[in-house]
């Protein structure tokens, strides 16, 4: 039996539910505590399908990445190598599918390139409460390839697991049938045209370049967290004493594995983008 890997992404705005859906679907638990994802967590989860070609094992390594807008360098660190992508709404606020049109899929498609995506309209379980519904998610998932799939759009609910498994197992059969697998990684490019216009630019090239340094996402997500909460820094309004606080408290892990005249340097061009305004 042949094994594959195979990143995946789930994309949208904060306190859609897409930490909740890769809970459901690993775990096949639910938890309705929201907490922001700062930087990146990766998920893995064992799948097993029959196509034309024999039995495959698929090890589905699953990014649920930073929720906030804005951040499009951190962010799009994540984005090389991924091969699909869930398009998470929240069925209760209509602002969140227009998101996906304006920010999400654009921030996605110019680093990956076209590949096969499924569309959410997760919180189904607030059908009370909807302001859009599976009509609205098809008019958006038709402007974009299907990447032959044969389903692209979907109600969902993490509270109840309403096609929780459907949506990754459809994701994954269409990124299995995808002959295009090569994805083209534009995070230099990204890197060196960056503009910095404001404190929530500069402390996304802040994240990013601590990230780049420290092995990917998936190793510095947490560690970027956990600094984050210990300062107190506010993502969406960051104020130019917590990101110097956050950029001493990286440079002190720093310490523990860089060369000093590393850290000094790294911690002098951070601070210098934090004095920019």
């Amino acid at each position: 039996m042949e094994t594959l890997k195979k990143n995946i992404i789930l994309l949208g705005d904060g306190a859609t539910g897409k930490t909740s859906l890769v809970r459901r679907f690993v775990t096949d638990q639910f938890s309705d505590k929201y907490m922001t994802t700062l930087g990146s967590k990766v998920t893995k989860k064992d799948m097993y399908f029959k196509p034309d070609t024999g039995q495959k094992h698929v090890i589905l390594l699953i990014w649920d990445i930073l929720g906030q807008r804005g951040y499009q360098y951190t962010q799009a660190l994540s984005f090389g190598g991924i091969e699909g992508a869930l398009l998470v709404s929240d069925v209760t606020r209509g602002d969140t599918l227009q998101s996906l049109k304006d920010y999400w899929i654009p921030s996605l498609l110019s680093i990956s390139g076209a590949m096969p995506m499924v569309f959410l309209g997760n919180k189904s379980d607030l059908q009370a409460q909807a302001e859009f519904g599976e009509r609205e998610l098809n008019n958006l998932a038709r402007e974009y390839d299907p990447c032959n799939l044969r389903k692209q759009v979907f109600l969902t609910s993490s509270k109840d697991g309403f096609n929780v498994e459907a949506v990754f197992t459809e994701l994954a059969e269409a990124i299995l049938r995808n002959t295009e697998s090569a994805r083209l990684n534009y995070t230099q490019y990204i890197i060196d045209k960056t503009e910095i216009n404001n404190l929530k630019d500069a402390l996304d090239r802040i994240i990013a370049d601590f990230t780049d340094q420290f092995g990917g996402p998936a190793n510095a997500g947490p560690v970027i967290e956990r600094q984050i909460l210990q300062v107190g820094l506010d993502l969406d309004n960051p104020t130019k004493r917590e990101m110097v606080e956050l950029v001493n408290a990286l440079a002190g892990i720093e310490e523990r594995f860089k060369p000093g005249h590393v850290v000094s340097m790294n911690r002098t061009k951070r601070l210098y983008l934090v004095n920019l305004f």
